[in-house]
């Protein structure tokens, strides 16, 4: 036998024995179930991530769509509120349109009223200055003859009354 010969032989012997000691290794430390467990996380992680693929390209989809008719809605609701504020600004000027007619009208009254008030005051104060004045002119004039004179034909003047009556 050749060196070549031997050596092949040895390599080949060599070689069964690796094989050999490398199944008992797996058998005993039953790499088999792990590498099995290990290619079954694998598939499990592989489905996990076509299942989220799948729902981010639904999520995707409907979010383009939302997207989509976003300009549109933000249309709707700027009209909205335009239409709202325009309301709301025509009643505000109702609103204040009526509180100052209510206002000019109540402040007339108040300046008639005021007016008046003043009127019957100061005509108040002409008469009974007019009647003291009068009151004594009255007493200045009026003697004690002319006192007696006038009362006499009062007293007559009674009496022819109470005379007609009878």
């Amino acid at each position: 036998m050749s060196l070549f010969e031997q050596i092949l032989q040895t390599n080949i012997i060599n070689f069964i024995i690796v094989i050999s000691t490398l199944v008992l290794i797996f058998k005993k430390a039953h790499l088999g179930d792990l590498i099995e467990k290990m290619a079954q996380e694998v598939k499990d992680s592989v489905e996990s991530s076509a299942l989220k693929a799948q729902d981010a390209i639904s999520e995707y989809k409907a979010t383009k769509k939302a997207v989509k008719d976003t300009p549109q809605l933000q249309e709707e609701i700027l009209s909205c509120a335009k239409s709202n504020a325009q309301n709301l600004k025509e009643k505000i000027e109702q609103t204040t349109l009526v509180a100052c007619e209510e206002i000019k009208l109540n402040l007339e009254k108040l300046s008639k009223n005021q007016n008046e008030k003043f009127k019957n005051l100061t005509i108040n104060e002409i008469y009974q200055a007019s009647i003291n004045l009068a009151q004594d002119e009255v007493i200045k004039r009026l003697d004690n003859d002319t006192h007696k004179k006038l009362i006499d034909n009062s007293i007559e003047e009674l009496e022819k009354i109470e005379g007609s009556l009878s």
